[in-house]
């Protein structure tokens, strides 16, 4: 299972603290509820690629077990995409200068990737911020649609928008 979590800080901080990271502790366990004291236990590290704008850094991802019901959690910063490289920062930014037609670092594949990913979730990312009180239409102009909800996610908050659309999505958003 994957736990979002706010560090409150960089991918650069991130990387530089490495394993002395403040990673978050928990009353229970986000699977079984049981008591965390005594079961919940850190159970090591991975290392993934994290890819910035003009770095590429090998970060440590904190695994936990549960001793009563057996259930693994990775704490993923929230700056980061689960199952994707590239931070989340990064994925907005090219899919906003594509929709600006400004001209965008990396490979024009790996954009067209986001871009039809994204093109895919509009609908999804419209129902979300519907279910937040926002009134707001669906037109079939998608492009037009496809910036409106890039702004709402900027200002919702790139990293707030991942954290609360991972239990609205039934998937993580840009994922299949």
């Amino acid at each position: 299972m994957i736990i979002l979590h706010d560090f409150g800080i960089s991918l650069e901080e991130y990387a530089i603290n490495g394993k002395k990271n403040k990673f978050p502790t928990f009353d229970k366990c986000p699977n079984c509820n049981c008591v965390a004291s005594g079961n919940l236990h850190r159970h090591g590290y991975y290392w993934r690629n994290a890819i910035a704008e003009e770095k590429e850094v090998k970060i440590p991802i904190c695994r936990i077990i549960c001793l009563s019901c057996k259930k693994t959690f990775s704490i993923i910063p929230d700056f980061l995409i689960p199952y994707f490289q590239h931070s989340l920062e990064i994925i907005l930014k090219r899919i906003e200068q594509f929709l600006e037609k400004k001209k965008s670092k990396g490979s024009r594949q790996l954009l067209a990737f986001y871009w039809r990913r994204y093109q895919k979730k509009l609908r999804w990312i419209h129902s979300f911020f519907v279910d937040l009180g926002e009134e707001v239409g669906l037109s079939k102009d998608m492009k037009k649609e496809a910036i409106k909800y890039m702004k709402m996610i900027r200002d919702f908050g790139e990293s707030l928008f991942l954290r609360r659309s991972w239990g609205h999505f039934s998937s993580y958003f840009i994922a299949n």
